[in-house]
């Protein structure tokens, strides 16, 4: 759940195109939350992962005295309700982005 916005989908069509469609979704729910971050899918990804409010089990300390903190993957698929496999390949298919 985003604020109070479910986020279930029940996709049953090719992965590529379930990735691109979840994607897709994400970034229009997070539009239509107040007070939520924004941006595209990967920048909504790496702000859950790395920058979400204090988390006591992610407490690491930042070069300039901060902690970065965010949600485990357990806890975002969660609150994207979504598996954690699938939170998987979303993670695999950013990643592959980032290589091109």
């Amino acid at each position: 759940m985003l604020g109070n916005y479910p986020l279930r989908m029940h996709i049953n069509i090719d992965n590529n195109k379930k990735i691109k469609q979840f994607r897709k979704h994400i970034e229009q729910s997070y539009q239509n939350c107040p007070n939520s971050h924004r941006g595209g899918f990967d920048e909504l990804l790496c702000y859950e992962i790395h920058s979400q409010p204090i988390n006591p089990r992610m407490r690491i300390k930042t070069n300039n005295d901060g902690f970065e903190t965010g949600l485990t993957f357990k806890e975002l698929a969660q609150k994207w309700g979504i598996s954690v496999t699938f939170l998987g390949e979303l993670i695999a298919d950013h990643c592959r982005k980032l290589e091109e």
